[in-house]
Order: structure tokens, then sequence, then C-alpha cells
């Protein structure tokens, strides 16, 4: 696949903008996230075409105290990236006075630099003046994708009919009938819980091959009762491995799969930040709960007990007072250092055993900490621990990891599946295309990306192939 390259300069919104927006010094409180709603039409433009554009929404469906209202990216400059939106029927707005604020034409303001991979996004925060002159913002923000304008064409799209369609590493839903979210931007997400149709579309046009399936919706998706967005999840559809704490199941026929399907995925719009987290949870957390390794948290089940040193995709976050936020390491000396929650993390050795990738004897001693002295991030005390060994491990999950790490899977399928209830234009078709290419080919973590490749979170133990068409449905001969 030949892809051009070009050298592109970013580009500011259009239009004139109302007397001055908001400067962030001006705020003065928070205004709550459970009041607004918002969202691009289209989600996704090419960055660097002038008539690629999109409108913005921001509903207010219970305040009538607003008078004005700004979308700003931080940092940036009113010219580049800071704009009003309207309820006075002007500037695409269709009705003046329903506290629907409006801003069409909107060409999102860029810099090459933000671009990994070919995309980028562009993220508005929310800024408002009362009636009374109050000034408030909220820093949950609007993404707008952004796709360079090399990748045009670049991933060829066939067309099922029905509304499904497909590039080499994509699956497309168009939901105009709401089947597979009940409504969108605003919806009650089931994907894999509840509803199975996403799953059931794939493989109505694909063979049962796929290990993995990510659904990520084509647009933000916000909770009805507080507007929050929607966040990851990984649903189990099997396991058939032994001794990893896990019980054996069996629910592929849900799903529309006749036995292969490991997890399905739901992931919000525009980050897989954390898909080898989700992942991580087809066989992760479970192993150790009679030894103190699991955290207990209802909010936290699934993850490790923050308070031990063993890190990696699946430890929950230990939180300081002081706000740091991360996870212990051993230093080998009674002290440990601090792994932040910025720093990229590959699975840790449990992890990996848990998975199938390495002996249990390559699990080295776990220890869980009581009150450490933050003081020195680099040589953290404690009051005292507790030692697990991986002996001691294996002996409270009845045995060795069945099957073993010899005979494990080691080589993935993952279908990614993106839906919308709108058409798809060309630069949706790239943008979840290179989401779909990237996890399966980034061989290292990017500076500018928190995403950790599979292949090297898992110290190059294993792969994910999400290449649809190597299944031969695209290309016709089935």
């Amino acid at each position: 696949m030949a892809i051009m390259t070009c050298l592109l300069v970013g580009l500011c919104f259009q239009g004139v903008l109302h007397n001055t927006a908001i400067a962030e010094d001006d705020v003065v409180g928070v205004f709550p996230k459970k009041d607004y709603w918002f969202q691009a039409s289209p989600s996704v433009v090419w960055f660097g075409d002038k008539t690629s554009t999109t409108t913005i929404e921001v509903h207010f469906p219970t305040r009538k105290d607003i008078a004005r209202v700004w979308m700003t990216r931080l940092g940036t400059t009113e010219s580049e990236g800071r704009l009003e939106l309207f309820d006075d029927g002007t500037y695409g707005d269709t009705k003046a006075g329903d506290f629907i604020f409006t801003r069409s034409d909107i060409i999102p303001y860029a810099n090459i630099s933000w671009f990994v991979d070919g995309k980028a996004d562009w993220l508005g925060f929310l800024r408002v003046e009362l009636k009374d002159g109050t000034y408030l913002g909220c820093n949950a923000g609007l993404r707008v994708g952004m796709v360079q304008l090399q990748y045009k064409n670049a991933f060829p799209v066939t067309d099922f009919g029905n509304g499904l369609s497909a590039t080499p590493y994509a699956f497309f839903i168009e939901d105009s009938k709401n089947e597979v979210i009940n409504d969108y931007p605003v919806a009650d997400v089931y994907c894999g819980t509840k509803n199975y149709t996403a799953y059931k579309k794939l493989y109505s046009v694909f063979p049962d091959v796929f290990d993995f399936v990510t659904l990520m919706p084509g647009m933000q998706l916000f909770q009805p009762k507080n507007f929050g967005e929607n966040v990851p999840y990984c649903v189990t559809a099997s396991n058939r491995v032994k001794n990893i704490g896990l019980p054996i199941v069996d629910n592929t026929k849900e799903f529309g799969s006749q036995g292969r399907l490991i997890a399905a995925i739901y992931t919000s719009f525009g980050t897989i930040d954390i898909n080898d987290h989700e992942i991580g949870h087809a066989w992760m957390a479970a192993a150790g709960k009679k030894l103190g390794l699991i955290q207990e948290k209802n909010i936290s089940l699934g993850h490790w007990n923050e308070m031990t040193d063993i890190a990696g995709q699946m430890a929950y976050y230990y939180f300081d007072d002081s706000g740091v936020v991360g996870h212990f390491a051993y230093n080998g000396d009674e002290t440990w250092h601090f792994i932040s929650n910025f720093e990229v993390e590959p699975y840790s050795p449990l992890e990996l055993y848990c998975m199938g990738l390495i002996p249990s004897s390559e699990i080295p001693d776990i220890h869980i900490l009581k009150n450490p002295d933050m003081t020195d991030l680099n040589r953290i005390t404690v009051q005292s621990y507790k030692t697990v060994t991986a002996a001691e491990l294996v002996k409270s999950m009845g045995g060795e990891r069945i099957p073993s790490w010899e005979e494990s899977q080691k080589d993935f399928n993952m279908a990614f599946i993106v839906t919308q209830d709108v058409p798809y234009n060309d630069a949706a078709y790239a943008y979840f295309s290179l989401f779909g290419k990237v996890i399966m080919d980034q061989p290292e973590p990017r500076w500018t990306s928190s995403y950790a490749p599979f292949f090297w979170a898992t110290g190059q133990r294993a792969t994910i192939n999400t290449l649809l068409c190597g299944y031969g449905v695209l290309n016709g001969d089935e």
C-alpha cells in the first residue's frame, strides 16, 4: 500500500468571532458536567483540507442561565483554538433560544507535532458566561478526530450492504435503527453485556476467527443520568484456562461465535490507550485472591491490590495524598520506587504468567506493603510488608496454569468495530482504520502516546492481528 507524504501546517477556526473569547484567568469556577453534553458532526475531519469542516453543538437540557458559550483548547490562542458558539440562529444554529449553542464550518486548529501514526485529536473544553456575569469552565473535553491527507484512499472500503462495510483494518456499522446502541450521542451502552447485535453483524460477513473484538463508537457517547462519557470495559465471552483464579465459561454463542471468541472490549471514541489493559481482563485479575493480591474495592474488582509491587497493566493505582498516582516497584533492598501513571508499562511477570507467556518460575516475589513513606519516591520505605512467593501463588490456585506456557496460545486475532447512526465520511474510514492498524503494528510506545502496543507490552511474546483482509472475505475469495 503506497502512501504519499506531504508537509501540512496548522489551520485556524473559520469565521470572525464575536467580541473576545473568555480568557483562562477569567474562569472562577467549575461548570458541572452533568448539566451539558456536546457533539461534533462529523466527528472526524481531514487535516489540511479547508473543505473538511465540522459543526459543534453544546446542549444544556436543564440550564436556562447561560449567556455565552466558548470551546477552547488549553494552551492555544484565540485565533488558534478558541471559538464562540451561538444560540441566536446564526453560525449554523437552527433555533434561537433553545439553549443548544452551535458553531458550524469549523476547521479545528492543529499542530503537525500532535500527529502520531497519521492521526490526532482536537480537544475542546467548555467555557461559559452565566447571565449574572460569572465565568465557569469544565475540562471534560470534546474530541474531534483529524487525519493527515496522505491517508486519503489508503484504505479501500468494501460495502456489504445493510449498513455494513469494512476496510482492511476495521469493520463499520451504520446503526441508523439504533440496534447496536439505543441512541447517539446520549446513550445507555450495553454492548457485550445485554446487547450482542454488533458482534452478530460482524459474524454475518466474517468467519469465526476472532479471539477479541474491540468496539469503538464513531463519536463520543454520554450516559443519560450524568452526561459522563462512557468508559472502556471488557466482557468475557469464554475462558478455558485453569488455575488462574477464573471460572471456566463459554458464552460465545451469545455473541454469534461458535466457540472462538475470548472477550469483547468497549473503548471510548478516539482512544485505545488502555486497550492492553482491557485485553488483560481476559485472564486477570483473579490470581492470588486468597493471598491478598486482589483489589477488593467494589469499584475496582479485577485489578491487583494497589499496595502490592505487581505493577504492570492490571494493578489498581495507588493515590497518595499529595496527588502522586502510580505503582510500586521493588528495588531489591527493602525499598521501593514509584512508577507514575504517566509512564507506559508492559505486562508484569505475574500478568505474563496468567496469559500463558512465561513459566511460574519467572514470577518474582510479590510484596504487600503497609504504610509506605512517600518522602523519597525513588527509595520508599514501609512500616512492614508481606511476601508472596510464586510457589505459594501457584499452590493457592490449585496448581500450575493449564494449558502451560509452552502450550498456550501466543498469536491472537482481533476485529476492530466502529458503530454510529450516520454514514461515515472518508476521513472517518481512514481515522478508524489507523486505530485498527496501530493495534497490530507499532513496535514500541511513542513518547507522544500513552498506548502500549500489545506486542511490546508482552515483551514480544505474543501478537495481535487486526488485518481483516487476511481472512479472505474482503478479497472476495471466501
